[in-house]
C-alpha cells in the first residue's frame, strides 16, 4: 500500500514515509529512503511521487509510465 503524505499543520510542506520502513523520505529530484536505501520515481508528466515498482499508468494525471 503506498504512503499518504502528511500535510503540516497550515503549511504546504508535505512529508511521505516509505511504505517499507515507514521512515521520513529525503525529497529530492528522486526521493529515497536512507534507511532501506530504496529510491522511488515521479512521473514525467506531472512530476507525482510514484511509490509503488508495479504501476502502469500516473496515479494522478492518468498518464503511462516509462520505465
Amino acid at each position: 500500500m503506498p504512503a499518504k503524505p502528511e500535510k503540516e499543520n497550515n503549511s504546504s510542506i508535505y512529508r511521505f514515509s516509505c511504505p517499507c520502513c515507514n521512515e521520513e523520505l529525503v525529497i529530492a529530484e528522486n526521493p529515497y529512503c536512507k534507511v532501506c536505501k530504496v529510491s522511488f520515481g515521479r512521473c514525467r508528466n506531472c512530476g507525482a511521487l510514484i511509490m509503488e515498482e508495479t504501476l502502469v499508468v500516473c496515479h494522478q494525471c492518468g498518464k503511462p509510465l516509462k520505465k
